[in-house]
Order: C-alpha cells, then structure tokens, then sequence
C-alpha cells in the first residue's frame, strides 16, 4: 500500500494492525509531520512495527 499524505498513512496502519499477516506501507515519512510518537505509543501498547530506514 501507499499513502499519499498523514491521514491516509495512519488509516492504512491502523488497518494493518487489524488485519492478518504482514503489511507494507509506503509512505509513512508522513507521520513525522503530525504524529511523530504515534508508533512508539503503538509499540508501547503491543504492536509489532518495523520500519526501514529510508521509511523511517
């Protein structure tokens, strides 16, 4: 999947949290314009997310 901006980028990984197997997601540079903890806060909580570091 690929998100074109912050809104879409966090729907698609709430979505992937949900859904079953792994899920790759472009795109998610755009979650430092907003949402710069929201993934340590998912980790915290359980999730299992790993980013690359041209994602990241």
């Amino acid at each position: 999947m690929q998100a074109a901006d912050i809104r879409a980028v966090t729907a698609l990984l709430i979505a992937a949290l949900v859904a079953d197997g792994t899920s790759t997601i472009g795109g998610m540079y755009h979650l430092a314009r907003g949402y710069g903890r929201l993934l340590p806060n998912l980790a915290a909580l359980g999730a299992d997310i790993t980013t690359t570091a041209a994602e990241a």
